[in-house]
């Protein structure tokens, strides 16, 4: 939840940033072809991990890693045969010059170059490490960090990530190639939450706005795509003391295997106290959590992974009655989510890349409404097998299929309802070279929902052309179905996919230390779910809708070498629909036309100190007004936020110690969300954050880990 960012921090801190900004490894060399001729922007990077660099005009790379023991480095470029080298990473530099040789004198073929050229979701998104949604904002918080990118809107009064016009529900969290059920902790009502997941899982995440691959589904809008970590690197433990609660860690390390374990216990009550908020807390959140994270190597190439994660959330407060303003109204939370993720990689006969996973969440919210007592359920089990070959130099072929049950069940006192769905899908995609300057990857995704007893087929394209050294355009076209959301499903089952097909236009520039991005976009909506409240069976899938806007992306990153990181985006949306209970087509109250953010990070290293700032501005987003006969053409005032971050790495009794601080809405600049209305309309109350600004402090101590080198 929101409250929760403080010690996510802390721990993310004490976890993950002595790795990060001290015990990183410098890998460096040169990429030339075999007449010595340099091969600027090539591709240099760790294989299977997100850690990388391109070329710059002379062939030179430098990138830095926390990535330890034997790794791949691959260097690509486009007309010349990918090259792989062993080697063995333990915190000294390594250097390593490339020789490329060309791919029409070796074999005749065209190379795909991975991360270079790849006509794909991950040539369309943008790529984050840990160490991004550690100093984006002050949350450290995977959500709200992608919420700095193009296409994202500034959602206050509720969780999820909202995309392009999508609503939260039309974007997918995935996690080693399983769908995440509830990636957010649940909350009270206008109260937003935080992510589940901790960005130190992660050693690499993708967040694309839309057009990806046909290996995903049910994503209307977008996907956001995590690959968990390998292997840790080493063997520790961390105690965590803090005003707000006490946790604890340990991690154990093999040569081949490890496993970590993590628990903690969090109340919010010494901080309210601080910090007033606006809320009537009649019971302050409170949290346990704890988590089991397992990883085996199982052959050179192979990996087993496992992590559950368990967490027990409660709180109540009590809430304004606008249509009786001496009434107060009581609502109590407990929550409980479970979550188990296992995978297994691996390649075999030297051919196939064989990859299986399995997944199961139970996500229970026990509510108390006054005198309502409201038990929601939600269960979800999944299975997928993906294989994957080369069917010719620099061209393979990815096919798959997945297999999805879910459960819900809700309880109203004493009624109840039940649903249940299986849902199994199949795809097969190819990624093609079609020359040195053209790429194209062309997929099909089957699918079929037992719940709404329906079929369909999704095509999907995109096409890439290089234009020159550093720069390319990218075409993208793809059908998208999803189930309606689970408070339709109770309703009839008469129901059918929702639809949205995506057409998007890309220009970008990669350099050696600049990136920009132009991309312009169109999604038709069609089968959207419409229903007039208080009568009978009108559900009905008449819905429909479109979203067209244009994204600018530009990044500066030279933090490998200055320290400096920083980057803008900007989001144009006009999007409307009609679906749901609105009376005509209508802008959604998610949708802003324009928003845009900046982000700057600089790493002084005479301070050992790591400072951030992120800055957000958006245009004012519509709201239903019932004393408005034009609906929802009330507008909000415009939203504006700056937060700061800023970790400095010292030792306390040959300890490493990490000091930090962070600022949320440093002007306390007040952003209303919304409004609620009485049922006359003649009472409202606006939206807005739980206190003025937020704020933490911490200081904390990894035992047994000394600092040798900042």
């Amino acid at each position: 939840m929101k409250y929760l960012q403080g010690i996510s921090v802390a721990l993310l801190f004490i976890l993950f940033v002595p790795v990060i900004l001290q015990a990183q490894t410098i890998i460096s060399g040169k990429v030339t072809d075999k007449s010595g001729s340099p091969l600027p922007s090539a591709n240099i990077y760790l294989k299977d991990t997100y850690d990388g660099i391109s070329s710059d005009i002379n062939g030179n790379y430098v990138f830095t890693t926390s990535e330890t023991g034997n790794q791949v480095l691959v260097a690509s470029f486009i007309g010349f045969v990918t090259k792989e080298e062993k080697i063995t990473i333990n915190s000294k530099e390594i250097k390593f010059d490339f020789v490329l040789e060309d791919a029409a004198s070796s074999t005749g073929t065209v190379v795909i170059s991975a991360g270079a050229f790849e006509a794909s979701d991950e040539n369309k998104s943008v790529i984050f490490r840990p160490l991004d949604i550690l100093t984006t904002g002050s949350s450290a918080d995977i959500y709200y960090a992608m919420s700095t990118l193009p296409g994202s809107q500034q959602i206050g009064e509720t969780e999820g990530l909202f995309v392009r016009g999508g609503s939260s529900a039309e974007t997918k969290t995935i996690i080693d190639e399983m769908i995440v059920q509830k990636p957010f902790y649940s909350t009270v009502p206008d109260v937003a939450s935080r992510g589940r997941f901790s960005p130190a899982l992660f050693k690499g995440l993708t967040f694309s706005a839309g057009g990806y691959s046909a290996q995903y589904g049910q994503a209307l809008s977008s996907a956001l795509i995590l690959k968990s970590t390998d292997l840790a690197p080493d063997t520790r433990s961390s105690i965590n003391l803090m005003s707000v609660g006490f946790g604890g860690s340990h991690v154990q390390r093999w040569e081949n295997a490890s496993l970590s374990v993590e628990a903690g216990y969090y109340d919010m009550a010494p901080y309210f106290k601080i910090q007033k908020q606006k809320q009537d807390w009649v019971k302050v959140p409170a949290t346990f959590e704890g988590q089991v994270v397992f990883r085996q190597k199982v052959s050179e190439n192979g990996m087993f992974k496992f992590y559950s994660s368990y967490s027990n959330d409660r709180m109540k407060l009590n809430m304004k009655n606008l249509d009786n303003l001496t009434t107060i109204d009581s609502y109590q939370l407990i929550n409980d989510n479970f979550y188990l993720n296992s995978s297994y990689y691996d390649i075999l006969a030297k051919e196939w890349t064989f990859f299986s996973g399995i997944s199961y969440s139970k996500n229970v919210d026990n509510i108390e409404w006054n005198s309502a007592k409201i038990r929601m359920n939600n269960e979800m089990s999944q299975a997928k097998v993906t294989l994957s070959r080369q069917i010719m130099e620099g061209s393979f072929i990815t096919f798959g299929g997945e297999v999805n049950k879910q459960f819900f069940n809700d309880k109203y006192n004493q009624y109840g309802r039940d649903a249940e769905d299986f849902y199994f899908s199949g795809f097969a995609e190819t990624d093609i070279f079609l020359s040195n300057n053209i790429a194209g990857r062309f997929g099909l995704r089957f699918e079929k929902s037992k719940i709404v007893d329906k079929t369909n087929l999704a095509p999907r394209v995109s096409l890439a052309y290089k234009l020159g050294q550093y720069d390319q355009i990218n075409l993208a076209y793809g059908q998208f179905y999803q189930i309606p959301e689970r408070e339709f499903l109770f309703q009839t089952d008469k129901l059918d996919f929702e639809k949205a097909t995506h057409y998007i236009a890309n220009y970008q520039f990669i350099g050696p230390a600049f990136t920009f991005r132009l991309e312009g976009y169109y999604k038709d909506y069609k089968n959207l779910v419409k229903t007039l409240p208080g009568m009978d069976s009108t559900y009905n899938n008449n819905g429909k809708g479109y979203a067209k806007g244009i994204d600018v992306f530009l990044r500066y990153n030279q933090f490998s070498s200055s320290g400096m990181d920083m980057w803008f985006s900007y989001t144009y949306l006009d999007t409307k629909r009609d679906y749901r209970n609105f009376p005509t087509m209508a802008t959604p109250t998610f949708a802003a036309p324009h928003t845009f953010s900046i982000v700057s990070k600089q790493w002084v290293s005479s301070l050992n100190s790591l400072f951030g700032v992120t800055l957000t501005y958006a245009t004012g987003r519509p709201y239903y007004n019932p004393n408005n006969p034009v609906f929802n053409s009330d507008k909000t005032k415009n939203y504006f936020n700056m937060s700061a971050n800023c970790s400095h790495l010292t030792n306390l009794f040959g300890n490493l110690t990490v000091i930090f601080l962070s600022i949320d809405n440093i002007f306390a600049y007040e952003n209303i969300y919304s409004y609620r209305y009485s049922t006359d309309g003649k009472i409202r109350e606006p939206l807005t954050a739980s206190a003025s600004r937020f704020f933490f402090i911490g200081i904390f101590v990894s035992l047994g880990e000394n600092p040798t080198n900042f």
